[in-house]
């Protein structure tokens, strides 16, 4: 899914992701004992988190390709 992207944009994306992760987190902490407030957000903040941890995994993986490489 990532392929096309350099390491460089992988990275920035990553950075993104990180920032609305952090936002996510904040907004669901806001109201943590309002079961509305928390069940409408839970979905996206999850997916963020999610691509958030997929992001990484790949940059991980391409760094320890360069490892093996030099």
């Amino acid at each position: 899914m990532y392929d096309v992207l350099t390491t460089t944009e992988l990275t920035e994306l990553q950075n993104v992701l990180y920032e609305a992760t952090e936002q996510a987190y904040y907004i669901a902490t806001c109201k943590p004992d309002d079961p509305y407030w928390t069940g409408l957000y839970r979905p996206f903040h999850r997916e963020i988190a999610l691509l958030f941890l997929d992001v990484g995994g790949e940059l991980v993986r391409r760094l320890d390709q360069q490892i093996l490489v030099a």
